[in-house]
């Protein structure tokens, strides 16, 4: 099996409906809230260095970890998965929001046809280069505005220790964390131009979670 073919069974995993009723239980308990409001902080300091934003695609949604809060800030929100299960339990917890099956790859949406695509949980999972440019392309062509995306760093402790156990043959495999000059490129590859990074937790290397914005760049033909 491939690498990409792997990394499609792993995303195809959440389709499953046992672990989408498992899902949130990782939201629950005493350390949950807080991880949300972490993130919830971080998105907003990202938000403020995008400017003009109405409308926002959350791709992935999943069970609705943000479709509340995205709405919250006055956009005009579409939660979005490749997910029919995820998105039956969206919304069940979110009546009044608007979901849509959607696959990031291959997004049904118009050039520039939402000001901001937020894509949170994902990327760490993806460890297929070319996959991972091919849902930041797709981010990139339907934002008007840009995108707000959070990876795994490769500077924090917890992805030391990840390598290290790796290295002792405590863990299967080594984290999928990248450097931030390879999520800048990465970025910048797909037409995207970086305008903050924001560590989840501080100090910025305990954590190993950084969201970054960054905006759309320019058309060529628009540049002219």
């Amino acid at each position: 099996m491939s690498d990409t073919e792997a990394q499609r069974e792993k995303l195809a995993s959440y389709r499953d409906p046992e672990l989408v009723a498992r899902y949130d239980e990782r939201w629950r308990g005493l350390r949950g809230p807080g991880r949300d409001r972490r993130k919830q902080r971080a998105i907003l300091r990202a938000l403020a260095t995008l400017p003009a934003v109405r409308s926002v695609l959350d791709v992935p949604c999943g069970t609705g970890r943000f479709s509340a809060f995205l709405p919250s800030l006055g956009l005009q929100y579409i939660g979005a998965d490749a997910s029919l299960a995820m998105l039956a339990e969206a919304r069940r917890k979110h009546p009044s929001a608007r979901f849509a099956a959607l696959d990031l790859s291959r997004l049904p949406l118009a050039d520039r046809s939402v000001d901001l695509v937020v894509c949170i949980r994902l990327m760490h999972l993806v460890r297929d280069p070319e996959l991972r440019a091919a849902f930041l392309r797709e981010m990139a062509r339907v934002a008007r505005v840009g995108v707000i995306v959070d990876f795994r760093q490769r500077a924090s402790l917890r992805a030391w220790l990840g390598h290290a156990r790796h290295a002792l043959g405590l863990r299967a495999k080594a984290p999928g964390a990248l450097s931030h000059a390879q999520i800048r490129a990465e970025l910048e590859a797909a037409g995207l131009e970086v305008t903050a990074i924001v560590p989840v937790r501080r100090p910025a290397w305990i954590g190993d979670k950084v969201v970054f914005a960054a905006r759309t760049k320019p058309a060529p033909h628009a540049a002219r």
